[in-house]
């Protein structure tokens, strides 16, 4: 019984050091899940979140690469309600599997203006292009400002890249179009026999078995 009590205590510190980490988790910015899965051909959008945690910001970038064997990037357009008053510039370079956006203060913003930002950012449509699990992940290195960042108004990058939340998508073959087969018949009137041949051909096996006849009636006579 004495054994069991340890065991006990130390499930239940690892568990609330668990709970208080992710409760800790640091800035990061996020990608959604469909609420469809993906067919091959299609399109699907795929929403890119912020949750700047106690910080201040009002700068923000995102540096993601994908599987372009499987994805392509149609579109990246602003969020219908954006988490903060922003300009946004975005690059895509489908041939790479690579794409990013900036978000940038607009306008007479001043860092004054700064806040917590937390919400959505931008949409991106993606095209299915391929069947299979294709990965879109944040490029973050921690110290690195020429890559995913969070920026406070001292102009340092608060980003944990640990805690950034990038997306999986499992794409579906779906249902192609369908081909019925083609069947060559020969189409006849009512009481009549199948024709084939033509009417040239049918004409010289007349003539060919017309002599033939009169060449054996012909040789009786010798």
């Amino acid at each position: 019984m004495n054994k069991i009590r340890p065991i006990v205590f130390a499930f239940l510190t690892l568990l609330i050091v668990s709970s208080v980490k992710a409760a800790e988790a640091g800035p990061m910015l996020k990608l959604s899940t469909p609420s469809e899965t993906p067919v091959n051909g299609s399109t699907f959008k795929v929403t890119v979140g912020v949750d700047s945690g106690t910080a201040k910001s009002m700068a923000v970038d995102a540096f993601l690469t994908f599987d372009s064997t499987k994805l392509e990037v149609v579109s990246i357009d602003a969020a219908a309600t954006p988490a903060f008053t922003n300009s946004m510039g975005k690059n895509i370079y489908n041939s790479t599997g690579k794409f990013d956006m900036s978000f940038n203060p607009s306008g007479d913003s001043v860092l004054s203006d700064s806040t917590v930002i937390k919400g959505d950012l931008a949409v991106i449509t993606f095209r299915a292009k391929g069947t299979g699990t294709a990965t879109v992940n944040f490029t973050c290195t921690a110290g690195s400002t020429i890559d995913t960042n969070i920026f406070d108004t001292t102009g340092n990058d608060v980003i944990d890249c640990a805690s950034n939340q990038n997306g999986s998508y499992t794409i579906g073959a779906g249902s192609g179009p369908t081909s019925t087969p083609v069947v060559n018949s020969v189409t006849s009137a009512p009481g009549e026999l199948p024709r084939t041949g033509n009417v040239e051909t049918t004409i010289g096996l007349m003539i060919f078995g017309l002599v033939g006849a009169l060449a054996g009636v012909a040789l009786r006579w010798l």
